[in-house]
């Protein structure tokens, strides 16, 4: 019996400097338009105290579908 083998799909997770590199934006503003996107990766944690400093990667495939809304 054969089962079939899926390739696994990796899609790449850029920072928010990249896009704005790449599409000519400032970081802050590529920040605001993903801080609260569902599949955006956050690193840190908020500590008590003291300024909050999470790091985010954005999906590739989100990145696009994004900005291709918000340039339309």
């Amino acid at each position: 019996m054969r089962t079939d083998v899926q390739p696994v799909v990796v899609d790449p997770h850029y920072t928010p400097r990249f896009y704005a590199e790449l599409w000519g934006l400032s970081e802050s503003t590529v920040l605001r338009w993903f801080q609260d996107q569902p599949g955006v990766l956050k690193c840190g944690e908020a500590r008590r105290g003291h300024r909050t400093r999470v790091e985010i990667r954005i999906p590739f495939s989100l990145a696009m579908r994004v900005y291709n809304e918000r340039t339309r």
